[in-house]
């Protein structure tokens, strides 16, 4: 359920959606990472009924929290379409990308909802605090539709883009070691939803 002084921030924040083209440029060619599902590559974790691959796509139903270790980084474009496939409560069934993650105390991660919301949070030292919550335009709204959510991660700031429209940029504080990129989506525990993630790309920025 999201995050109850959301409100409040998306007001101060406003209905958000700007002109500019999207800043993360997510290069196959220079990828620290690719994924486009054929199968269930190991860096995953072994499938199970709440995660696997079909139809070249991670599916997960219900929820996750999967990190992917091959993906670490000081500093990354990342890409990925998610998709919100079924669901009886839009408002209660995010999905979204884990990052800056050094282990599952220390993380921050987006969620976007099929309503438009979409929220930062980060988790540091097992406490979670909301770093900024807004609507946008950007996001395609509604169960089924697809959205390209990109980040580009440097050591202290993060640029939060959504179908190739810049969102909000933030501040933030990498891991010392490098930051570990990953999946998130959670569902209502009497109505589970299913979930889709598909052209995961994590690549060095050019320089």
């Amino acid at each position: 359920m999201r995050f109850t002084v959301g409100t409040a921030l998306a007001l101060a924040f406003g209905l958000t959606v700007a002109a500019s083209p999207a800043l993360a440029k997510c290069n196959p060619d220079n990828a620290l990472f690719e994924d486009n599902f054929e199968f269930m590559d190991v860096s995953w974790g072994e499938p199970n009924e709440n995660i696997f691959v079909e139809d070249d796509a991670l599916v997960v139903k219900g929820w996750r929290d999967q990190v992917n270790f091959t993906t670490q980084n000081e500093g990354a474009n990342v890409c990925a379409d998610l998709t919100v496939v079924e669901t009886s409560k839009p408002a209660n069934s995010p999905m979204g990308l884990v990052f800056w993650w050094a282990d599952w105390d220390n993380y921050y991660y987006v969620w976007v909802w099929p309503d438009g919301g979409l929220e930062v949070r980060r988790i540091f030292k097992g406490k979670s605090s909301v770093v900024f919550t807004t609507e946008t335009l950007a996001l395609k709204k509604g169960v089924g539709e697809t959205n390209q959510i990109e980040l580009q991660l440097k050591p202290r700031d993060a640029t939060i883009i959504v179908n190739g429209t810049k969102v909000q940029r933030f501040k933030g504080i990498q891991p010392k070691d490098g930051g570990i990129v990953g999946i998130t989506a959670t569902s209502p525990s009497d109505a589970p939803a299913t979930f889709k993630f598909d052209n995961f790309i994590v690549s060095v920025p050019d320089e």
